[in-house]
């Protein structure tokens, strides 16, 4: 999944999105995960064992969980996040395939973002984290160098300071 920050003409842009070819390739592997359980369907019968019967149950069980799972990863929503300072708020809005909601969030329920360091094989990274009253803290965006994930995190809290003087 890929994100970033935008400045344009309506101020601060926080996007996250998922590429066609990323969502095609889960979309076919949730597809495909359907036609797992067709032979142990096909094989049984009513003079199959009970206990043969039950694991086939629970292979068809498995593979519909896993492809319902890739399925709803092709089609997951998408967040993004609109600053605007002249209404003192800032627009989430998280879309699904079918349809967008849109939720204001007023800059008093916002805390000062900060930036976190994590870990990975890869070396350490780093992630602008937004505060929400009453809610979980969003993780937005990932930065390989320090610097740029300080920048973005005054850019984003420069939005409502800019208005507070």
């Amino acid at each position: 999944m890929a994100n970033g920050f935008t400045e344009t003409v309506e101020g601060l842009r926080y996007a996250e999105y998922i590429s066609v070819p990323m969502r095609l390739f889960a979309g076919v592997i949730g597809l495909c995960m359907f036609l797992i359980p067709v032979p142990f369907v096909l094989h049984a019968s009513v003079h199959t064992p009970w206990w043969h019967l039950l694991l086939a149950v629970a292979c068809v069980l498995a593979a519909t969980a896993m492809g319902l799972l890739f399925i709803t990863l092709a089609l997951c929503r998408v967040r993004t996040l609109q600053f605007d300072t002249a209404q003192r708020r800032v627009l989430r809005t998280s879309r699904w395939p079918l349809g967008a909601r849109h939720t204001p969030i007023d800059f008093d329920r916002l805390g000062l973002p900060d930036v976190l360091e994590r870990a990975s094989e890869d070396g350490p990274y780093y992630v602008v984290r937004l505060t929400v009253q009453g809610e979980r803290p969003m993780h937005l965006a990932s930065f390989d160098r320090r610097d740029d994930a300080e920048h973005w995190r005054s850019r984003v809290a420069a939005q409502w300071q800019q208005n507070t003087l």
